[in-house]
């Protein structure tokens, strides 16, 4: 058996909360898999993921004596991964592109999905991270994380009309792209 998984979860919390460097390591084995999937769905390549892994992991462990035992222990620190990854998309992010909210619903940008399902996970994946970072962020969010726009825009500081048009400039170059496969 793993030795990860032998340690219950509640002593982890509590030797990490003690800053315990063999329970947070514990902690960091047990979830890295998780986080990781979340972050490489934000970033362009394994490196930057890595970044933003170990970046999530370090604030987990500054914060973990505020969690309050609400909800999973798992969706907090995948809430956190999740904002270290928009953070760091922020940082990297050269400009932001602000367009009127009309042309979000343009119909130019309303596309058929049903040709995703002949391509397999790792293809879509590799496709999706080739995405503008802004746009890739407002398809995340959207589509995996189910964030509304109206939250997506809080989150990144854009407008609901610029969410709309990310996602539907996302859904345009991801057909365009998988078209190609």
């Amino acid at each position: 058996m793993d030795r990860t998984k032998q340690v219950d979860l509640q002593k982890i919390i509590e030797q990490c909360i003690a800053q315990d460097r063999k329970y947070q390591k514990l902690l960091y084995e047990r979830y890295f898999g998780i986080m990781m999937k979340i972050a490489i769905r934000y970033t362009e390549n394994w490196d930057e993921a890595m970044e933003v892994v170990n970046t999530g992991f370090h604030k987990i462990f500054t914060k973990i004596a505020d969690y309050e035992g609400l909800g999973s222990f798992e969706g907090w620190m995948k809430r956190i991964v999740i904002n270290t990854s928009l953070d760091y998309l922020k940082k990297s992010q050269s400009k932001n592109i602000e367009l009127d909210d009309r042309v979000a619903f343009d119909s130019n940008y309303f596309i058929d999905n049903d040709a995703i399902s002949d391509f397999s996970v790792e293809d879509i994946l590799k496709t999706v991270q080739s995405l503008p970072p802004m746009t890739r962020a407002v398809f995340n969010l959207y589509v995996l994380e189910g964030y509304k726009h109206h939250d997506i825009s809080v989150e990144l500081g854009i407008s609901e009309g610029t969410s709309h048009w990310h996602l539907q400039n996302a859904r345009k170059l991801l057909q365009a792209k998988l078209k190609r496969f």
